[in-house]
């Protein structure tokens, strides 16, 4: 990501941030249950050890400890996709101005959103006017295509 192609237009990727995000979403889920499991299963243990006065498992402590740093492990995972998410979404970010720029001279890209194959933002064309609303769609080198280019033959969808 990152790249610019031979136009020297910057890759255009939404998808794989929102992508990582969900399997963060997932990796805190899950180290959240073997995290909470591990606490419930060394409380317990204790409980039964402190009112018995014997220890019925000598390896269950270290099983637990090791349960638990699985958890941390896939929380730690969580944060490093996480950054990537982030680094790739603001990359993203960046690639849609700058390739907007080169194109159309647009100043700014302003209120953003990802709707379905477009993007859909307020432009501010080089000539200080605002285009509200604006839909661009870019194509898999990064060119984006506003307007009458959308529809035209060889152009967008």
């Amino acid at each position: 990501m990152g790249q610019a192609s031979a136009a020297g237009y910057g890759a255009v990727d939404f998808q794989s941030p929102a992508t990582t995000l969900w399997v963060v979403g997932v990796l805190v889920v899950i180290a959240a249950g073997v995290i909470g499991h591990a606490a419930w299963r060394r409380r317990r243990h204790l409980g039964f050890t402190s009112r018995t006065g014997r220890n019925r498992d000598p390896q269950l402590l270290r099983d637990i400890r090791t349960e638990r740093w699985t958890g941390y492990a896939c929380l730690g995972l969580a944060v490093v996709l996480a950054g990537f998410a982030a680094v790739g979404a603001w990359q993203t970010h960046q690639n849609v101005r700058g390739n907007l720029a080169v194109k159309y001279g647009v100043s700014a890209v302003e209120d953003a959103r990802w709707n379905g194959a477009f993007l859909v933002a307020d432009l501010v064309l080089p000539d200080g006017s605002v285009q509200d609303d604006a839909k661009v769609y870019f194509e898999r080198d990064g060119e984006p295509l506003i307007g009458e280019e959308l529809f035209t033959p060889g152009g967008g969808v």
